[in-house]
């Protein structure tokens, strides 16, 4: 019968048609996150992105200019009035339950760059950005599992009753969207966003909607979890995505890179989940303990420790750590705010005001393990000239002949 009326829905005279009806009866958009890998959305989710006809006429260029600056001066509302609630909201740093859970961070994977420890040890980091990360929903744990099938599974589990809190990352421009998918951001009051995640909350650790988040979220020296797709490598055989010996290569035809046979005996079937060449990629995975080193509290950048799943310009779900020995102790709840730190509003400031210290040029926050060029790489001391007077023990020490 759901399939009945899916399909009757979709058959009117668009698409949009179809979302607005199920968004009236929902009260928001259900955008839920399949289990298996999609590649494309499923069927009864409303569109994201407008459809423009062909035939549709054209704007001039003074209308087209006057719709920018409509735009740009709504979103710098929406900031403001979104920075002003923050800093209202009650934001303490205390010690956090074991099971208490708190929001996390719709970040974008720019890359991989090394650092250097103290003791010269070089490791690999990957730099995430956080882009204009705003609440965009909370929805109670009775609303969400009348609403959705995901929502009778997770919003009342074994740790207790779950609050499902969007968040939504990146400001993009609201006329390329649907009607349907904007009246989720005006009802928050945060401009139209690229990306949404959503992150099980308990209700200690509960934001309100439109909300900003920081970077500063999380501290250095935390551990987070990422959980992001993996890279989507297309269609591949089997020695490259399952790491299979392949066949002879010699007096061999067109075979060399084959798995062989199958099985012709027995039921003479293929099982589900035999090894074949198929789709390799794009599935979701989970990376847990990773260690942040590095913050940019400037260019909103965290440098995390290690892999993370996805490929460069990937968007990642970050979140606290769950290991136990790896768990938050003491941590800003619900989220930083700049009430916890005095912060010089440098917007207000003319260029020439702004005084930028000569050995540094971002407001950083490193950890004690790593090596700041800012620092002396040698440091001398006394006891050091002192030794140096001896015997340069790197060279080879010459026996003195006797005459």
């Amino acid at each position: 019968m759901l399939r009945s009326l899916i399909s009757s829905a979709t058959t009117g005279p668009t698409q949009e048609w179809a979302g607005r009806i199920l968004l009236a009866n929902s009260g928001y958009i259900s955008q839920q996150r399949g289990r298996r890998r999609t590649l494309t959305p499923v069927p009864w989710l409303p569109p994201i992105k407008e459809h423009i006809p062909k035939n549709s006429f054209d704007l001039s260029q003074k209308t087209k200019n006057l719709l920018d600056d409509v735009i740009k001066k709504e979103t710098l509302a929406a900031s403001a009035l979104a920075r002003n609630d923050s800093q209202e909201t009650n934001v303490a740093i205390i010690d956090i339950p074991h099971s208490s859970r708190r929001v996390g961070l719709v970040v974008r994977k720019i890359g991989m760059l090394p650092q250097w420890t103290n003791d010269g040890n070089r490791i690999l980091c990957t730099v995430l950005e956080v882009d204009e990360n705003h609440v965009v929903s909370v929805t109670s744990p009775d609303s969400w599992y009348k609403a959705s099938a995901v929502g009778k599974r997770k919003a009342f589990n074994r740790h207790g009753p779950m609050w499902r809190v969007t968040v939504g990352a990146g400001n993009d421009d609201p006329t390329k969207y649907t009607l349907a998918y904007r009246r989720q951001f005006a009802r928050a009051g945060v401009p139209t966003k690229e990306k949404l995640g959503c992150f099980l909350v308990t209700e200690d650790a509960l934001p309100h909607a439109g909300q900003p988040l920081d970077a500063r979220h999380f501290a250095v020296g935390q551990h987070v979890t990422a959980t992001g797709k993996t890279i989507d490598w297309g269609f591949q055989g089997g020695m490259h995505r399952w790491g299979m010996r392949g066949q002879p290569t010699r007096r061999t035809t067109k075979s060399h890179r084959r798995i062989g046979s199958v099985g012709s005996v027995g039921d003479a079937r293929i099982w589900p989940g035999k090894r074949m060449p198929g789709h390799m990629g794009y599935e979701w995975r989970t990376v847990s303990g990773l260690e942040i080193v590095r913050i940019n509290n400037d260019k909103q950048v965290i440098y995390v420790k290690g892999s993370v799943p996805g490929d460069i310009g990937e968007t990642l779900l970050l979140k606290d750590c769950l290991q136990d020995e790896k768990r938050l102790k003491s941590g800003p709840v619900p989220t930083w705010a700049p009430t916890l730190e005095t912060i010089q509003e440098e917007s207000e400031l003319s260029p020439e005001e702004i005084v930028v210290p000569k050995n540094l040029l971002f407001n950083e926050t490193f950890s004690s393990k790593l090596f700041r060029f800012t620092s002396p790489s040698i440091v001398f001391t006394d006891a050091d000239a002192k030794r140096a007077t001896g015997r340069d023990k790197t060279k080879a020490k010459i026996a003195k002949v006797k005459k």
